[in-house]
């Protein structure tokens, strides 16, 4: 069945379409890009993920959205990561450093030994990241760097990041992507 009968409405259009453009979007995010009631927006969420035009996944005190039937269950942890502003540091360091200790990716953020822990542990449980240990410290790595990368790329716009912005030029013109 195709979903255009069920997105005659105009406001389900931008809503899809800006689900499309920004995958992990979680409903506030949502909200005050679109500038919708909180009710209305809850409405139309509702009705499409009723009639299978997109997908949610809880993810703590969020709901991330996705257009249905585009996403494997990895590429959506990775893009619910990739939407929080220090997993996003993290994993773009581990792009860059590949294998790093604990501290020396604690080194490189203003953040607490507890808080990187936790991040990394999330990430974890979720199979983005693996941990080994290396005699006294524990190294972390990405499992499909490529992959993360990729999205990287392929949504750069919908993460408001210089560091994206940066990350992504700087890896296309080291690796002579078009």
């Amino acid at each position: 069945m195709s979903i255009e009968p069920l997105l005659d409405l105009e406001v389900r259009k931008k809503i899809f379409e800006h689900i499309s453009l920004n995958p992990g979007v979680h409903f506030r995010e949502l909200q005050r890009a679109l500038n919708l009631a909180i009710g209305a927006l809850d409405y139309h969420l509702k009705f499409m993920e009723k009639n299978e035009i997109i997908v949610s996944k809880e993810e703590g005190h969020y709901k991330r959205y996705y257009p249905r039937n585009r996403f494997d269950p990895s590429s959506k942890s990775i893009l619910s990561f990739l939407r929080q502003e220090i997993p996003r540091g993290i994993i773009l360091f581990l792009i860059e450093n590949k294998r790093c200790s604990h501290s020396k990716i604690l080194s490189n953020f203003d953040i607490s030994g507890a808080t990187l822990s936790y991040h990394l542990k999330r990430m974890q449980a979720e199979g983005l990241v693996k941990a080994e240990k290396k005699g006294r410290e524990i190294e972390y790595e990405l499992v499909d760097a490529d992959k993360v990368v990729s999205l990287l790329i392929q949504y750069k716009r919908s993460f408001a990041d210089v560091l994206i912005d940066s990350f992504v030029s700087s890896w296309i013109s080291r690796n002579k992507l078009p």
